[in-house]
């Protein structure tokens, strides 16, 4: 059973309907959950460590998936970094014992587990929990984030590990609860993609402002003023002039403003300056083309000088400030 607490919503068998798979091979239960998530790590804790009885239920949503799992025996997993991905880890019945970062927690149907994309996760699950999982595309995240806030994120967009299901403060649980109880029915408007685009944002700004992260304080602040059209009109012109040389006199000429003026209204409403703006558009570049680009031809250093970065140290600092890994780190993805 899945309850919101407080909410009238009771959902027994959650998913069910949704079965992806059941098996009770160890090798195919890893490889086939690592399909929805990421490679893995996967050790059976027990005499006898090669059979689960494991059963997953998933629900793609486009940027996010709400899937339900369960291994069986006790296990082990190492999922390293997730990287692409925030995953929400709600049990239902037993515990789990997880680690993400410098954080620990025993997740039970009372707390659940954020876990962040840029930190080392592995968790030890007891036999037979049973979990409702939502799966959150990080580029989402952090986008809508950005969207939230103003700005783009200067740091990788980290949560705090563990969730209170019982804060009826906080809109997840009965949220979560309502859209499986929907899934379940006969909802086939969920699947409609002008019906899932709000409720993937739904899903999103809910997390971002229930569950404690390094955004929270600027989340919860009041809406800046509109920016003045010359902050506009330079940020656009960096977003499809990003491969042209450009100066602070150049951006400023092109806005009819003067440089000090430029630099307050970057200042005023950005909290940045227009260079360190115009930095943050190319290692966004610089990101997107190592993400398509094939390991055995592309080159680091050639992508990040075409992009304007002529000191690869200060690059690199930059980089894995700004996306949690190192260019080097992206480009091995492939």
């Amino acid at each position: 059973m899945f309850i919101a607490q407080g909410s009238p919503r009771v959902v027994k068998d959650p998913l069910s309907r949704h079965r992806l798979f059941q098996t009770f091979d160890a090798t195919e239960a890893r490889e086939r959950v690592a399909e929805v998530y990421c490679p893995h790590e996967l050790k059976i804790l027990g005499e006898d460590n090669q059979r689960v009885d494991t059963c997953m239920d998933h629900v793609p949503l486009g940027g996010v998936s709400l899937n339900r799992l369960r291994y069986g025996p006790t296990v082990k997993i190492d999922a390293g970094h997730l990287q692409t991905f925030v995953l929400v880890m709600m049990p239902m019945v037993g515990t789990s014992h997880v680690t993400c970062g410098e954080e620990k927690l025993r997740a039970h149907p009372g707390t659940a587990a954020v876990i962040s994309p840029t930190k080392p996760f592995y968790q030890t699950i007891d036999a037979n929990c049973d979990q409702i999982m939502v799966q959150l595309d990080r580029d989402l995240v952090e986008r809508t984030c950005a969207q939230h806030i103003g700005h783009d994120l200067r740091h990788p967009l980290q949560f705090k590990l563990g969730l209170d299901m019982s804060d009826q403060s906080s809109g997840w649980p009965a949220l979560v609860s309502y859209l499986i109880t929907e899934l379940d029915g006969n909802a086939r408007y969920l699947h409609s993609p002008l019906v899932r685009a709000p409720i993937e944002h739904l899903l999103v700004a809910t997390l971002l402002h229930s569950q404690f992260n390094n955004y929270s304080e600027e989340l919860a602040a009041p809406a800046r003023p509109i920016a003045p059209s010359h902050v506009k009109r330079v940020e656009e012109y960096i977003k499809t002039h990003a491969d042209e040389p450009l100066t602070v006199a150049s951006l400023a000429a092109h806005a009819g403003v003067s440089t000090s003026a430029l630099y307050a209204g970057f200042r005023d409403f950005r909290n940045t300056s227009p260079m360190a703006y115009l930095r943050a558009e190319r290692l966004q570049r610089v990101h997107d083309e190592l993400l398509k680009a094939a390991p055995t031809t592309a080159n680091v250093t050639d992508v990040a000088i075409r992009w304007g970065f002529q000191h690869l140290s200060h690059f690199a600092a930059h980089y894995k400030k700004k996306f949690g890994e190192l260019p080097s780190d992206t480009l091995r993805k492939q």
